[in-house]
């Protein structure tokens, strides 16, 4: 079995990986599921009115008040010209694919295997899309995994700032055999490329397969970038990285290191009711939440109310506001489901949404009605317009198959969105990391 692509990986699809056995022991268990409130809501975001058509989608969005209404002596106002500015997306590509060797498949199937090797090579497939869909939901469409901290020799680096953002746990989107790239900042362009051969969950250190392919005329330093790839080798023909071609996720649309000044083609230096009220924290409680949502509300002009806000946030930033509210808990219609040990925490009616695989130190106040997920041509499939879902590998006693959807996120009101910065917590934000560093 293997969960390999392309021709180039046979010698993979020929490792047997202890599927076969001579006694039957049941499904082979699956320890590692991941599952996110920030993909739930892109999941159950409307398209609405909105629709991917052709090259690009454009809208409309009036960012400036027509003001001219008056008092006088009899007198008309002369009007005043409005035009809405138009914003535009485009689709992104996005796949996953499976093969398998057919001698491993017959192999591994029938009596003495653990279970239908199709079955499981699906279910892995769509797990792995599951983790996708987490990543693009949270980290912007720039697709950046991570940063690099250090290097520690030609095959291992440190990696820090999950998503670009500092602090953030880093390897919580990388496997081993996963295939990774390097952006080399200084060279403007990519580095090297190679296969994860092992992680330390404690350290964030990642040991790639090849000092070859991973630095083939440089070495990669401080803040160079990793992203996902296609291929364990930059020279390929088959070789792309992630790099710029992701969804426009939470990191784009609401872009808590305000890094961006230009989303969906409209400048939030021009049109300053573009950006979202964004504020750094100071002291992370049920306060200064009440607070942010009262300041949003003036600044978006419409109120944050429970029926149309939600708060998403990493599960330390729940802890501690969840610690701010035990002293209020006697006062009557407050921390209703927070008595000895809490479900979850509200605060003015308005739930916590914990995502462990979000920025650490960030919580955006979410209007799900202005969030929109659009597609082209129906929800992720195989693809398989030619008859069937699988192709014969080409020069292989093999075949594959591969997953593909055409989509994009977007808001058309971003300065209705709010967030919370620079949050400190009193607890170990570390121990609600969801990888095993402990």
């Amino acid at each position: 079995m293997a969960l390999g692509f392309q021709a180039a990986n046979v010698e993979a699809m020929t490792a047997l990986t202890g599927l076969t056995h001579d006694i039957f022991v049941g499904q082979v268990v699956n320890a590692v599921k991941y599952t996110s409130p920030a993909a739930q809501l892109f999941q159950d975001a409307k398209p609405g009115e909105y629709r991917l058509e052709g090259q690009a989608m454009k809208f409309a969005v009036d960012l400036r008040f027509k003001r001219s209404a008056m008092a006088t002596d009899g007198k008309i106002p002369t009007h005043v010209g409005l035009d809405a500015v138009q914003g535009s997306i485009t689709p992104v590509r996005r796949y996953d694919a499976v093969a398998v060797d057919n001698l491993v498949e017959k192999q591994a199937s029938g009596p003495g295997s653990f279970e239908n090797l199709g079955d499981r090579l699906f279910d892995k497939l769509w797990d792995s899309w599951a983790h996708m869909e987490c990543q693009h939901a949270i980290g912007a469409s720039s697709g950046l995994l991570a940063q690099i901290a250090s290097r520690t020799s030609s095959i291992v680096v440190v990696l820090d700032a999950g998503y670009g953002n500092t602090g953030t746990n880093p390897i919580m989107h990388l496997a081993e055999g996963m295939n990774i790239a390097w952006y080399d900042v200084s060279a403007v362009g990519i580095g090297g490329a190679a296969a994860i051969s092992s992680i330390n969950y404690t350290t964030n250190a990642v040991t790639v397969n090849s000092a070859t392919t991973w630095e083939p005329s440089a070495s990669p330093t401080d803040n160079d970038l990793v992203y996902i790839a296609t291929d364990n080798d930059s020279t390929s023909a088959h070789f792309i990285s992630e790099r710029g071609l992701a969804p426009n996720g939470l990191g784009t649309i609401v872009d808590p290191s305000a890094a961006a000044t230009t989303v969906h083609g409209i400048s939030q230096t021009t049109y300053q009711r573009w950006k979202p009220y964004r504020i750094a924290s100071v002291t992370c409680d049920h306060i200064e939440f009440a607070e942010h949502w009262q300041q949003l509300s003036q600044k978006r002009g419409f109120p944050v109310t429970p029926g149309t806000d939600v708060v998403l946030t990493f599960p330390s930033v729940v802890a501690q506001v969840a610690r701010s509210l035990l002293g209020y808990q006697q006062q009557a219609y407050t921390g209703g489901n927070l008595m000895g040990g809490y479900s979850g925490v509200t605060v003015n009616g308005i739930p916590f949404m914990e995502d462990g695989k979000f920025y650490h130190d960030v919580a955006m106040t979410i209007p799900k009605q202005n969030l929109y997920r659009v597609n082209l041509g129906g929800d992720a499939d195989f693809w398989a317009e030619d008859g069937s879902k699988w192709a014969r590998t080409e020069g292989f006693d093999g075949k594959d198959c591969f997953v593909v959807d055409y989509l994009n996120f977007f808001s058309p009101n971003r300065g209705s969105f709010g967030a919370l910065t620079g949050i400190v917590t009193d607890v170990t934000d570390t121990s609600w990391e969801p990888i095993p560093n402990y």
